[in-house]
């Protein structure tokens, strides 16, 4: 019980921390977890989502291996664990964006080119996005068939996807748009021609340090498999109870911590820049 007392403080003050520091880092979150996909998630949401988590990791390290340190060290795990997740699936996003963005951007070239307005071009693309796009897709469609502001439209439709090359692709109808849209046939082809050489670029990196994330992957679970292999006897638990096998698994969780922050540093391509973020 203890050691799940000790799990809800620490996760009480991180709750404490992460609602005062909203206001500084609020533009940062609210920017990364539109880029997740939770558009409509608000941060409050987050963190209770994180500490329920939490605590049920703790109570249930705390029942399976009773070794009072690992509750807490459990309850860290189960702050993390989410994170990584949404961050995987920020990078799934991303990378799925990279890979239609090309074939969007020519049907809306051959679209335009053919004469369409830019609204039958959209619709025309329709056809290559994927599902989740749909809603935010269809609605800028409408809105522009409606006859409204093309920023204003392109505006909704960056919020939703929030993904560096929506910035490029809508801002740069925009300004062709304020400047006649006569170019916007030739923007739209060399930009699927940068997508492309990029996204070739950065499969053929990611290929090659692939490896570097697996190794941090493994080398960070494996250790703590083995302690809760360890734990399964009474002696061991023991010895883990005592100061000294207390301290040692806190600063082994502290040396699996900064480990595997290095090597998927080491690992992990620089994400491309917004180009555009809303104030």
């Amino acid at each position: 019980m203890v050691p799940v007392v000790i799990s809800l403080i620490a996760v009480t003050g991180f709750c404490v921390l992460f609602t005062r520091s909203v206001p500084r880092i609020s533009k940062p979150l609210r920017a990364w977890l539109d880029e997740c996909g939770l558009v409509g998630t608000s941060t409050g949401a987050l963190a209770v989502v994180l500490a329920v988590l939490a605590l049920l990791v703790a109570g249930l390290t705390s029942l399976f291996v009773p070794i009072p340190v690992l509750a807490p060290i459990a309850a860290i795990a189960g702050l993390a664990i989410p994170i990584a997740t949404l961050d995987a699936a920020r990078t799934r996003r991303r990378v799925l964006a990279e890979a239609r963005w090309p074939d969007i951007l020519d049907a809306m070239r051959m679209s335009i080119r053919a004469g369409a307005p830019l609204h039958e071009s959209l619709a025309a693309a329709a056809g290559q996005i994927p599902r989740e796009w749909a809603t935010s897709w269809n609605h800028a469609v409408t809105d522009l068939a409606r006859g409204a502001a093309v920023e204003s439209a392109m505006l909704g439709l960056r919020a939703d996807r929030a993904d560096p090359i929506a910035d490029r692709v809508c801002e740069s109808i925009v300004i062709a748009h304020e400047m006649g849209g006569t170019e916007l046939p030739r923007i739209l082809e060399e930009l699927a021609r940068a997508v492309r050489d990029d996204l070739r670029v950065r499969r053929e990196a990611t290929a090659r340090q692939s490896w570097v994330r697996h190794a941090a992957r493994l080398g960070s679970c494996a250790p703590w498999v083995v302690v809760v292999m360890l734990g399964s006897r009474a002696e061991n638990r023991e010895a883990f109870a005592s100061a000294a096998g207390a301290a040692l698994l806190v600063a082994c969780a502290g040396a699996t911590v900064v480990a595997y922050i290095v090597m998927t540093a080491m690992g992990r391509l620089p994400d491309p820049p917004r180009w555009v973020v809303d104030d």
